[in-house]
């Protein structure tokens, strides 16, 4: 006699429940209150509800006889698409006893959440072996489809429960990554940090074992197209700047492809012909800041022979009452103000983004004079162009100190 099949349930990434070969998602349906208030059952299942809770949830502010009966009827509603499945005891689904609602947590499910902590909290063993333990990572990452209820992600009940999910998967990513380079298999590394960072891309530790695995597979240029679209999204989003850990992986990358050019480049000729493409020449040189730290070394080491001055500068953005602006506005305004230095200062001048509202620049001019009118000009074209900017510009200026080798 054939078992039956168990109802099994999925909340990360979405809601679906499935019994046999009958599935119902949400969707499917165009009905936000009785997938929430399934859901709500499903997650305090060892509880009993009371009325009063569940009327707070779904009828936030309403009082009286008219939100009792909508819940009865929203009960009704969601037994309904219980029905759908072809339980056979799907009317028992929920419980109602005096004041309160439960899900029957007699009937045995499989929930995906469930099976997810349970794989997390078994691969942190240490005693297992690798192979073992990288098997089970593998599981519980293929259970973590997104985070928990995403499509509820708003109500305030589910986002004190995402965190908990999401620092497991994490780690859980982390530990992945870490047998899998113990073990040399880039490739699968690649993969899973690849689908981790199309769920959470904001998080720096994915591209870090990412660009790793990229490098060691001799993908350089991919490795450098991650780094700095990872830069970007730091920079312009979050208003922070990668690790020192992961800047370290940017020299790597910078000093692979210069192993990889030479390897291509047939003569000096070609080398030349590399370094002075068309689309480097026009305007200031604009650079990430690692690489501006690195010209700032070099001039300083050449001042003291070759007898010329640089300035360092900076252009400063804030709100009028030196406050600090909101990102949105400071983002948008921080490109207009990149054109305008783009577009002022000579080809001789080097530019990076210092912070989320800061440039720093090197000038190669005889005085600080001559280079606070090259400030002044910068001010100016974004003034003029851009009038009702609420945002208050302000610059400095000194020498660079020469380093004397």
């Amino acid at each position: 006699m054939a078992a039956k099949p168990v109802l099994q349930i999925r909340m990360l990434g979405g809601c679906s429940l499935t019994y046999g070969d009958k599935t119902i998602s949400d969707p499917n349906y165009h009905l936000k209150k009785p997938w929430m208030l399934l859901a709500y059952l499903i997650t305090f299942r060892s509880q009993e509800i009371p009325v009063d809770e569940l009327i707070n949830l779904l009828y936030p502010g309403e009082t009286g006889s008219r939100p009792t009966g909508a819940l009865k009827t929203l009960v009704y509603r969601v037994r309904e698409i219980l029905d759908e499945l072809g339980l056979p005891d799907s009317r028992d689904m929920i419980l109602v006893s005096r004041g309160s609602y439960a899900w029957n947590a007699g009937v045995p499910i499989q929930l995906d959440a469930d099976l997810f902590e349970l794989a997390c909290q078994r691969s942190g063993a240490v005693t297992m072996l690798p192979e073992e333990r990288l098997e089970l990572c593998r599981s519980a990452l293929a259970l973590y489809r997104g985070d928990l209820l995403s499509k509820a992600a708003g109500e305030r009940w589910v986002s004190k429960l995402i965190p908990c999910y999401h620092i497991m998967y994490t780690r859980l990513v982390q530990t992945t990554a870490g047998l899998l380079a113990a073990q040399e298999r880039w490739d699968e590394l690649i993969q899973v940090c690849g689908r981790a960072i199309e769920i959470d891309g904001y998080e720096e530790s994915f591209y870090h074992h990412l660009i790793r695995g990229l490098l060691r597979t001799g993908q350089t240029r991919q490795a450098m197209e991650r780094y700095k679209r990872m830069y970007s999204i730091f920079y312009t989003e979050l208003g922070v700047t990668p690790s020192e850990e992961t800047m370290e992986l940017y020299r790597e990358i910078t000093q692979e492809s210069s192993r990889d050019t030479s390897r291509e480049a047939e003569d000096l000729a070609a080398v030349s012909r590399f370094l002075l493409r068309e689309d480097r020449l026009a305007g200031a040189f604009f650079c990430d800041l690692e690489v501006f730290t690195d010209i700032y070394n070099l001039e300083a080491r050449s001042m003291a022979r070759s007898g010329r001055t640089v300035y360092l500068a900076m252009v400063s953005a804030s709100m009028r009452d030196v406050t600090v602006p909101p990102l949105r506005m400071l983002n948008s305004y921080m490109e207009r103000l990149e054109d305008c230095i783009r577009g002022t200062l000579r080809r001789g001048d080097v530019v990076a983004q210092y912070s989320v509202s800061q440039f720093i620049l090197l000038l190669p001019v005889p005085s600080a004079d001559k280079g606070q009118i090259a400030l002044d000009r910068i001010i100016s074209r974004f003034t003029e162009k851009y009038p009702r900017c609420p945002l208050l510009l302000r610059t400095s200026i000194r020498e660079v100190d020469a380093i004397l080798v």
